[in-house]
C-alpha cells in the first residue's frame, strides 16, 4: 500500500498549501476527540478521506476529527491530516501531515508516511524494512554529549520535571509538530524528543505520532513512554501518553537521570 499512503498524503499536502494563511485557523466545530477543529485540519482530513473512497483503500480509518470509521477491514489508517495546526495557521513554516497503517497497536504497525508540507520532504517506513527521506535511507545519529539536541515541549502544560530535563542538554528546541520532530530523531537531526504534559489527559493521542513511532524504531531508535517502558498504545482515539523518542542508549540515560 506504499504508493496510496503516499498519494494520499500528498494530496493532502497540496491541500494545504492552497489554503490563505488568514482562512487556516478559522474555528469550524469540534472534532472527534474533543477539540476544536480547524477549517485547514478539515480540508486535508476530507482529500484523505475522499482518495480511500475513490481508490477503493480497504482500511478503516482514524482520525482526530472524523474519530474512528469502521469500514469492516482488518487494518487502520491512522492519520494525523495536519501535524502542526497551530504552526501553519500562524504562518511558522514547520507542519505536516502523517499517515500510518496498522491492526491493533502502535506496535504493529506497518506502514508510515509523513510529509513536510512546507518542504516537501517525504519520510517513509515500512516494518522491518527500514526508514527513508526522499527514498534514501535514514539512521538515528550516534550520541555526542558536546552537540546533544532535545527537542521537547514546554508550553504552560508542561510537567515541571520538563525543565530539569531540559536543563541537562546543550541545546534544546521546542518546534511544535510532535510528527516531524520523531522523525528529526530518525534521520540524525536531533537525539531525541520529550513531551510530557500535565495534566496527561493532554498529550498525545496515537495519530499524533503514529507514522513517527515507526520511523524511529525502523531507523533504530526507540519510543518510551515516560516511566521508561518501550511504548504499546491501542489505535483509538481514547487513550493518549507522554513520551520520548530516543537515537541511543545513551541519550535515553540522559533523559531518565
Amino acid at each position: 500500500m506504499k504508493q496510496d499512503i503516499l498519494e494520499m498524503a500528498r494530496a493532502a499536502a497540496e491541500a494545504v498549501r492552497t489554503v490563505p494563511l488568514e482562512e487556516r485557523g478559522r474555528t469550524i466545530g469540534m472534532g472527534a476527540d474533543g477539540t476544536p477543529t480547524k477549517f485547514i485540519d478539515k480540508v486535508a482530513e476530507d482529500v484523505i478521506l475522499r482518495y480511500i473512497e475513490d481508490e477503493g483503500i480497504e482500511a478503516n480509518f482514524l482520525s482526530e476529527e472524523a474519530g474512528y470509521i469502521d469500514r469492516g477491514c482488518e487494518l487502520t489508517l491512522v492519520t494525523d491530516p495536519l501535524d502542526g495546526t497551530h504552526n501553519a495557521a500562524s504562518g511558522i513554516p514547520y507542519y505536516a501531515v502523517s499517515i500510518a497503517l496498522g491492526k491493533d497497536d502502535i506496535l504493529d504497525l506497518e506502514e508510515g508516511v509523513v510529509i513536510n508540507i512546507v518542504t516537501g520532504d517525504e519520510f517513509y517506513g515500512a516494518r522491518g524494512k527500514g526508514a527513508y527521506l526522499n527514498d534514501e535511507r535514514i539512521r538515528v545519529r550516534e550520541y555526542d554529549e558536546g552537540r546533544d539536541l532535545l527537542l521537547a515541549y514546554m508550553g504552560v502544560h508542561a510537567a515541571p520535571e520538563t525543565y530539569d530535563v531540559v536543563s541537562r542538554f546543550r541545546r534544546v528546541r521546542s518546534l511544535g509538530a510532535a510528527a516531524l520532530e520523531i522523525c528529526a530523531v530518525a534521520c540524525g537531526q536531533a537525539d531525541g524528543f520529550y513531551l510530557n504534559f500535565r495534566p496527561e489527559k493532554r498529550s498525545l493521542r496515537v495519530v499524533d505520532i503514529a507514522a513517527g513511532v515507526l520511523m524511529v524504531r525502523e531507523a533504530g531508535g526507540e519510543v518510551y513512554d515516560i516511566v521508561g517502558n518501550v511504548l504499546g498504545m491501542r489505535l483509538s482515539l481514547d487513550v493518549r501518553t507522554n513520551m520520548m523518542a530516543v537515537g541511543s542508549n545513551q541519550m535515553f540515560r540522559k533523559i531518565k537521570e
